[in-house]
């Protein structure tokens, strides 16, 4: 789906962070994401389950991220509001204590040392997932301002 509230420049203060957010190919945006040392520029995709709204992110379409790299999918609850954006990225100690229990379902994960969860699941169980997915599941949401 398309939501054309995301588009536009995003910030947030506190942390110094930035998002800009424009129109892509088809009904995707492109994601210009600073930080206080990184500009890294996504391919973003959103979707709509059940209640929420979910933006999948990849490294931009033609980047090549080198040998011995796996391009991923980042998967980012979203909450748009007026002129708030909120973006809640996974939680590295949810999963952790998920993998311990067993109790992950049909997903397939996997953790590494740089807090980054990695999901190996179909399409359909996946977004069965995330349809029910717990809040806990997800970090506290990074909150951005419509920049004017």
């Amino acid at each position: 789906m398309f939501d054309e509230r995301l588009v536009g420049q995003w910030e947030n203060s506190e942390d110094r962070t930035a998002a800009t957010i424009d129109r892509g190919e088809w009904k995707s945006y492109k994601v210009t994401y600073v930080d206080r040392s990184t500009t890294a520029v996504f391919h973003g995709n959103l979707t709509k389950i059940d209640a929420g709204l979910f933006l999948d992110l990849t490294e931009a379409r033609g980047a090549d991220p080198g040998p011995l790299l796996i391009p991923v999918h980042g998967v980012f609850r979203l909450s748009i509001e007026d002129e708030t954006l909120l973006a809640a990225g996974r939680d590295y100690e949810w999963f952790t204590r998920a993998m311990a229990l067993r109790k992950t379902g049909r997903l397939t994960l996997a953790l590494d040392g740089r807090r980054n969860v990695v999901i190996a699941a179909s399409t359909r169980d996946l977004r069965a997932w995330l349809a029910r997915a717990p809040d806990e599941a997800f970090g506290a949401p990074t909150t951005f301002k419509r920049k004017h």
